[in-house]
């Protein structure tokens, strides 16, 4: 005798076809529905939520980081405006070379005496705008400030103290016209 329970009944005339074919029905109905149980209950609602709470928190720093861009090119967009109204043209015949630091290398710009006075008496700015340098008033240069401080090239005041000092400490000592190098 061997066979399954439902066959033996079947054989035995106990049980007709129809039966059989139901009980096989709900057999599979019931398996089905426990493999979803088992996958709805690994999956619990603090999963749920907590995925959630991460996705708002994602979406939330991306939305920041957006709007810091967004931020800094209209930042961008004013000090181009700014330089581009209140710029003050490079000489074409530039006699004086200009030296200064540019984000760590040392750049140079040609021009005349009375520029570099007002840059020295700090009555111009020097401004970087797209890897280009342009001379503008140093009210506007406080007002770039304002917007992007690394825009503005600035001088190394220590530095220049430190050689004042330097040079102030040798001042009372004479170099001999007659000195050869």
């Amino acid at each position: 005798m061997a066979g399954s329970l439902k066959d033996q009944l079947f054989n035995a005339g106990l049980a007709s076809k129809k039966q059989v074919k139901k009980v096989e029905l709900d057999q599979r109905k019931q398996s089905k529905q426990g493999k979803n149980s088992k996958s709805n209950e690994s999956v619990s609602a603090e999963a749920i939520e907590a995925a959630r709470l991460q996705k708002i928190e994602k979406d939330r720093a991306l939305n920041e980081a957006r709007k810091q861009e967004q931020q800094k090119r209209a930042a961008q967009a004013e000090i181009r405006q700014l330089v581009q109204q209140h710029r003050i043209p490079l000489p074409t015949e530039g006699d004086v070379r200009y030296q200064f630091l540019s984000q760590g290398k040392v750049k140079q710009i040609w021009i005349n005496s009375d520029i570099q006075r007002q840059l020295t008496n700090r009555t111009l700015a020097l401004v970087c705008v797209d890897t280009r340098f342009e001379l503008v008033p140093v009210v506007i240069g406080d007002r770039i400030v304002q917007r992007d401080p690394t825009a503005v090239i600035k001088e190394d005041t220590e530095k220049r103290e430190k050689i004042a000092a330097e040079e102030a400490e040798y001042a009372e000592f004479q170099i001999p016209d007659d000195l050869d190098w």
